[in-house]
């Protein structure tokens, strides 16, 4: 039998904040997705906002809510077999990166460090990641380990869009991402 004193010194899993964050940036990400809102490029590629919403969501609140708007994200997906675990993922890297790379850095070099960051990130992890599920899990394509060849001119052109999206986010609310203080509070 628990003790008054155990039960209130139990922290929350998520606190209210962070569940008006993964309702916020999950229903964004849904709607995105299920709205088919994106910039079309060469089939299947596109240039969709709701990508974004994982990592901003895990930036701003912590892994699990990044977990829960990558899920979130994934719902609407053509591709769910490979969105409901690769977005989650998603999600959850950038809180980590987020709170213990980006935001360490000094405040004058942050914006440097994170567009090196959203580089390396997408080129490193999220292409091969996706490229990886749609080859193994959905079988749509053999596996070639050409993505960097294949791939590279959309990891460049979708820096651009993520560091410029992301970094006005950020730039128009610094107290929700830590921006300012150079640390979260998740």
């Amino acid at each position: 039998m628990e003790t008054h004193a155990t039960q209130e010194s139990r922290k929350p899993l998520l606190t209210s904040n962070q569940i008006g964050l993964a309702a916020a940036f999950g229903g964004a990400a849904f709607a995105f997705r299920a709205l088919g809102i994106a910039i079309p490029l060469v089939p299947p590629l596109v240039i969709d906002p709701g990508a974004l919403m994982p990592c901003l969501a895990g930036m701003a609140a912590g892994p699990l809510v990044g977990a829960i708007v990558g899920i979130a994200r994934g719902i609407p997906s053509g591709l769910p077999l490979v969105d409901l675990w690769a977005q989650p993922i998603k999600g959850i890297y950038w809180a980590y990166v987020w709170k213990h790379f980006i935001l360490k850095r000094p405040a004058q070099k942050r914006w440097m460090w994170f567009v090196i960051t959203t580089v390396v990130l997408l080129f490193l992890v999220e292409s091969p990641m996706f490229t990886a599920g749609n080859a193994f899990i959905m079988k749509l394509y053999p596996f070639y380990p050409t993505w960097p060849f294949t791939l590279g001119w959309y990891d460049a052109l979708y820096s651009v869009f993520q560091f410029v999206v992301m970094g006005a986010i950020i730039r128009a609310f610094p107290g929700i991402f830590g921006w300012n203080s150079g640390k979260v509070d998740w």
